[in-house]
This record gives structure tokens, sequence and C-alpha cells, in this order.
């Protein structure tokens, strides 16, 4: 008795410890989860680490630790994502380091301050480029450029940066070297040496030219110009004389021979990529090869690249044809809608009597027998007279069965729409020399909607659309001797081509299918009478009309525009030389003061002679170039709401042809942030494709965009360079300060006046 009592207060107290461990446990987990909840991450596992301590042997607690610590690793991470992502790096490495402190292993955390610290290291190569552009060391601050992206090769800010720079060199890498402005050039020499004319065009010009050794020494020319610019007059002089010449620095020129050998050896060819958006490749490449010549062009069909290595007119006329061609495909959106107008009309009335009865003889007791056929009368004959039945029977329907897709479709491009069902046709074999094989296999077909559309659409925004219309239906089930099931379906096709303008709706109609049943159950002889025979018949009359109407309305969602004539219609020069301007005889610019001196100082000349005592033209740099300033303004409205997003325009006037500007705006990040920046109308002019880079520094309050006509004419007159978007984020007074412009031209321009701080006011 002793001994059962104290095995039961041991019992007793056994249990009441692991009921008062499970109750220390859970208070442990409902004070970790709590500190979880606000963000007390290290202080909640400190707390199960404790309790841990406390009670080891508590296998939820120490799940829960564990649950805990991924819980709140994948916290720290998303956070430090989400503060490297709105540029918070100092924020987002101590939080990744909190996070690398429960997993010290994690790769993830380590990758995450590596980034973070490469992101500093770049920020700061940033910085130094910039300061270096600042003070006009371009060719360093590309080193330093260079340098930064072997550490990251994706850096937006850095790649961004590096493509301003090539934007702002490549105006001169594509010229080549030019000819120094100078007055305009009146020559007039009968039958004169070549040579004495490039030493009086040197004697005025001040151009220096330099022979070839194998040009002939006993050229003769004979010209006579007025006020022409003098790359025309050379372009005259040795296209006639069979030479050519190449400009080898704005002050130097080459005269060499025109023949293969002496071309390829002189002249300069550059390296060009396009990567097309739309064309196929193979068909520009073949344009190229029919329109310009060009050697062997580089395709690549898996980026729609193509390069060629041709010289700088030639990479100029590219450019047009491929801007002419790499446009996007025309796409229409066809709204269909297709109406099943069914009618159903069954009527069932009168009175259905017996057709036939039945004699039933009734059999004895223990059968029938030869004998008993004798006893068969009136008494021993059962008769089995049907019911008389009274049809009073109506039904009446009237079904729309719609369908309205909308199908979206490129040019000449074939798009299907299927609405329906797939019946499945089952088809039993068997093997003739084995009864117990057998084999099914199943076929389905398509019943229901089958509507296909392939639109043409022409540059007026019309849309010739060939339209196949098939509509099915399930008419009824057949089973086969063998048990197979296979259906009866009805089918209307309509196919047709509409040329439709762009919004227009055509109808179709007229398929109707009507049925017209009638079925009638008489009592002969008087059933057939004209009135009185409906007491002795019943009539059925079945009716059926359906009719399909299918509405076609395409809208253009996009359509190659008619391009202008300027774009469609330049200049390519001549068969064997192309060139992407004409030459301008008698429209060069007139000196400073408005004097033109007859013949540029040099006198006309008998017997290939120059005149004696001609004035010498002014040198070069005594020429003026036509007053044109280039004006700027930022145009943005003076005040807006907190949340609000609003235009900042910078707007630009020239009476220079403009063929690119970077420009760089700076503004409070506290107050407003940049959300993007697209290019203006002013540089798209006369529909010439731009390329274009942007820079969104929200961190340091910066937005730069660069632009650059992909053509070689520049652009006058007014209108937006670029457009930056803003958000205003908290009241204040906003400055905006456009801090750099720099205008890219075929002539000298001078720096333009930035316009002073524009304000803005956020309520």
């Amino acid at each position: 008795m002793l001994h059962s009592r104290i095995i039961l207060t041991r019992s007793l107290a056994l249990i009441g410890g692991l009921l008062l461990a499970a109750c220390g446990a859970q208070s442990v987990r409902t004070e970790a989860e709590g500190l979880i909840n606000r963000g007390k991450y290290e202080q909640a596992l400190k707390t199960y680490e404790d309790g841990l301590q406390r009670y080891p042997q508590n296998v939820e607690l120490r799940s829960s630790l564990i649950s805990a610590q991924e819980s709140v690793f994948g916290r720290l991470m998303k956070s430090a994502a989400e503060l490297r992502a709105t540029g918070r790096d100092a924020e987002a490495e101590q939080v990744a380091q909190r996070a690398l402190a429960i997993h010290p292993n994690d790769e993830r955390a380590k990758a995450m301050l590596l980034e973070i610290a490469r992101d500093r290291r770049q920020s700061a190569a940033l910085a130094s480029a910039k300061d270096l552009l600042a003070k006009g060391l371009n060719e360093r601050a590309m080193l330093v450029i260079e340098s930064a992206l072997k550490d990251n090769p994706r850096s937006q800010e850095l790649q961004a940066l590096q493509r301003q720079l090539e934007l702002e060199a490549r105006q001169s890498e594509l010229g080549g070297a030019r000819l120094s402005e100078a007055r305009p050039v009146s020559l007039d020499f009968r039958d004169a040496n070549l040579r004495m004319v490039l030493e009086v065009l040197t004697r005025n010009s001040g151009i220096n030219f330099v022979i070839d050794k194998d040009v002939r020494q006993d050229l003769r020319t004979t010209v006579f110009l007025r006020q022409s610019r003098l790359d025309d007059a050379l372009e005259l002089l040795t296209a006639t004389s069979q030479l050519s010449y190449k400009v080898v620095d704005p002050t130097t020129v080459l005269i060499y021979p025109k023949t293969p050998e002496k071309t390829r050896e002189y002249q300069d060819l550059m390296i060009r990529a396009f990567y097309l958006s739309s064309a196929d490749v193979r068909q520009t490449a073949l344009l190229l090869k029919n329109m310009l010549k060009i050697r062997d062009p580089f395709i690549d069909e898996k980026i729609n690249l193509i390069v060629i290595r041709e010289t700088p007119q030639t990479i100029r006329l590219a450019e047009r044809l491929i801007a002419l061609q790499d446009l996007a495909e025309p796409e229409v959106m066809m709204e269909v809608e297709v109406l099943e107008i069914k009618r159903a009309s069954l009527t069932e009335l009168g009175i259905k009597y017996p057709d036939g009865f039945t004699l039933t003889p009734i059999a004895p007791a223990g059968g029938f027998t030869l004998g008993n056929f004798h006893n068969l009368n009136r008494d021993t004959i059962g008769v089995n007279v049907p019911a008389v039945t009274l049809n009073l029977h109506r039904d009446v329907g009237d079904v729309n069965i719609l369908a309205n897709p909308k199908i979206r479709a490129r040019n000449r491009e074939k798009a299907k729409i299927m609405i329906g069902d797939k019946l499945p046709v089952v088809t039993t074999t068997g093997n003739a020399g084995n009864s117990n094989f057998i084999s099914e296999s199943v076929q389905y077909v398509d019943v229901g909607l089958k509507l296909d559309v392939e639109p043409n659409i022409y540059l007026d925004d019309e849309v010739a659309i060939k339209v196949g219309l098939e509509v099915s239906s399930l008419v009824r089930e057949i089973k086969t001797g063998g048990g197979s099931l296979v259906y009866q379906i009805g089918t209307r096709t309509a196919s047709t081509v509409l040329r439709l303008k762009d919004g227009e709706t055509q109808l179709l109609a007229g398929l109707i299918s009507n049925e017209e049943r009638m079925s009638a159950l008489r009592v002969p002889g008087v059933g057939d009478l004209p009135v009185l025979g409906r007491l002795f018949s019943s009539q059925r009359d079945d009716n059926q009309r359906t009719e399909i109407v299918l509405s076609v309305t395409p809208r253009i969602v996009r359509n190659i525009r008619r391009p202008d004539v300027n774009q469609a219609e330049f200049w390519s020069g001549t068969e064997n030389d192309l060139r992407s301007r004409p030459l301008t005889l008698g429209k060069a610019a007139a000196p400073a003061g408005g004097a033109v001196p007859a013949a540029n100082g040099i006198a006309p000349a008998a017997a290939g002679q120059p005149a004696a005592g001609a004035a010498p033209a002014a040198p070069p740099q005594a020429a003026a170039t036509p007053e044109a300033p280039v004006v700027l303004q930022l145009q943005m409205p003076d005040e807006v709401k907190a949340g609000e997003v609003f235009a900042v325009l910078v707007n630009v006037k020239s009476g220079l042809p403009l063929r690119g500007m970077p420009v760089q705006l700076e503004f409070p990040p506290q107050l407003l942030q940049v959300m993007d920046a697209e290019e203006g109308a002013f540089l798209k002019q006369d529909g010439v494709t731009v390329s274009k880079t942007k820079t969104l520094e929200q961190a340091i309050g910066h937005a730069s965009m660069a632009v650059l006509r992909n053509s070689a004419d520049g652009v006058q007159g007014s209108g937006t360079v670029a457009a930056f978007r803003f958000k205003a984020l908290a009241a204040g007074k906003a400055g905006i300060t456009l801090v750099s412009a720099k205008p890219v031209s075929s002539v000298t321009v001078a720096p333009p006046a930035l316009p002073e701080t524009s304000r803005i006011v956020i309520k």
C-alpha cells in the first residue's frame, strides 16, 4: 500500500513538472512572436535561446527557434533589397549585416554586401568622371569610366555617361576632318595647270594641299566659279581631272589619283552596326547591296543585326535608307460580332385515335393443345384496344447566340478564331483472325464557330480583310451497326473580301436555314374530310428558322505613315561617287559685313596665268560665322500639389543647324522625384530617328538627357529638346536648374547662355 502511494506521488509530480514546462515554453513562444511582430528580431531570437537553456528537452521550442531564424532572415534580406532599390545603400548594408549575423555562411547576404561595396566604388568613380568632365578632361573621364565598367559592366549610370561622351564625339568621327570655314571662292582659269590653281587657292584661302606622287604634273583644267564653297570647288576640280581628295585636318587636303588602288589606300572606312527593330535583316542587306553597292554586309538574324564597313558618306545614306525601311508592322484590331438568331415553333393539335388493335387467344388451364383450337370462339379471344389521345401541345422558342471576339493581327498575317466544342468520333476495328482483338481510335471534329481573317492594311487607313466563316452544329447522333457512335453535323460557310475604312462596320447576313415540317395522323376516310376531318386526326407542325449575322469592324492600332518628300527623296551622288548632299555652288555664305569681294580677290586670268597684283583674300580666321545664337528656356508649371506628376520641358531656339544636345538638370531630391525623361520633337523633325541616353540620379538630384539625330543634317527653329517628368514629394518651394547644355552641330556653335533657376511651389 505504501509502495503504491509513493508511485502515485512521483507520477503526479512528474505530470506537474511536464505541465509547468509546457506552460513555460508556451509563454516563451508567445513573448518571442510578439517581439518579432514589433521588429525586434535579435531580441526575439535571444528569447528563444534563453528558453531552450531552461527547457532543453522541449522539441517544439527548438523547432520554433529554427522557424523564427528563417523567418527573420528572410524579412531582413527583403528589407535590405527594398532599401537598395530606393538608393539607401548605407541602411541596406546595416540590415544585411544583421542578416549575416543570423546565418554567417549565407551566400546571399555576402553577395549583397559585396554588391553594396562595389556600388559605392562605382558611385565614387561616377563622381570623379563628372568632375573631370566639368574641367574639360574628357579623355581622362573616359578612362575612369572604362576602368569602373570593368568592375560592373552593367552599371546603367556609367553606361549612360559613356554613351553621352560617345554621342558628343560621334559628330567629328562621322564627318572626319572638315575644312575650316573660309570665304567663298571665285575662280576664273582657262587651260591652267592644276598645280598652279591649287597654289592660288592656298595663298587666298589658307588651305594647304599635299599632292600624291602619282598625280601627273601636266594636268590642266578650265574652271569658272563665282562665290562657291571651297569644298565644292575642290570636288569639281578633282572630279573633272580624274582625281580625288581627302581632308587630313581643317587646313590640309591630300590630292591623289582616282584609281581603285589609291582609293583603298587613302579612303577612310568606318564600321557601323544597325540593330533593326522591325525590318527583316536579309531584306535590309539586299536593299543596301542594290542601292549603295555595299560589299557583303554582315548579318545576324538572332538579334536582327547588320554591320557594314563603308565610307562616312555611304553610312549616312545607309542610315536614311534603313530609317525608311525599319518601320513597325501595321496592326489592326478586328472587332467581330457573330449573332445566330434561331426561332422555333412546334404545334401538335388533334385527337390521336388508335391505328390498330390486338387479338390474343386466352389459354385454358394447362395450356393450349391441338384439340383446344376447335373450341376458340368470341369468349376465348381477348382484345387489346389502345387508348385515344387528345394532343394539345405548342412550343415556341427564340434563341440568340452571340459571340463577340476581338482579335489583333499583323499586316498580311492570318488570324483564326474557334468558338465551340470538339466532338469525339470513336472508330472500332477488329482483327479477322482473332475475334478477341478489338481496338478503338478517337478522332475529334470541331463544331461551332470558326472564323479566319487576313487583313491587308493600306497607307490611307483602309483595311482589306479576307473573311472565312464556318458555323457548324450537331444535328443528330447516329449509331452504326458495329456499335460506334457518329454524328450528323450541319455546316454553313461564307467567304468574302472586304475593304473597309478604319472604324467602319460591315454586316454580312443571309445565311438562313428555314425548315417547315408537317405530319398528321388521320383515321382513314373521315380524317380526310375538310372540316370534320380535324376531329379524326392529329396534326404536328414543326417550323425552325436560323439566320447567321456577321459584323466586322477594323480598328487600326498601328500603321505606316507615308514619309515626307524630304525623307523619301534625297541626294545620293553619282554612280561612282556616293554623296549625302549636292554641290551648293553659288550658295556660300557671304562674309561679315555683307560685302562680297569680286572673285574673292582673284582676278580673271588669261592664257592660264593668274592676273598680277591680285588682292589676297582675307585669311580664314577673318571670316565671321553668322550671328545666330542658341537660346534655351525651361518650361514648367508655377505650382503643383504634393503627389502630382508634372513635366519640365527644355526648349531651344536656334538659327544654326543642330544635330544634338546633351542637357542636365539639377533639382532638390527631398522635394522632387524624377520619374522619366524623353526626347522632344525638335531634333526629330523630318521624321529622322534619334539616338538617346538618359541618366536619372535621384539620390544626388541630377537628371540628364542626351539626344542626337541619326542624320548628318541638322535642324533649325524652335521646339522641345527633352522632356523630364517629376513627382512632387512634399510641400515647399523647389528650384530646377539647367546646369549644362552642349549643342552639337556641323558648324562652330558658341556655348549658349543657361537660363536662371526656375521655381515651382508645391502645396
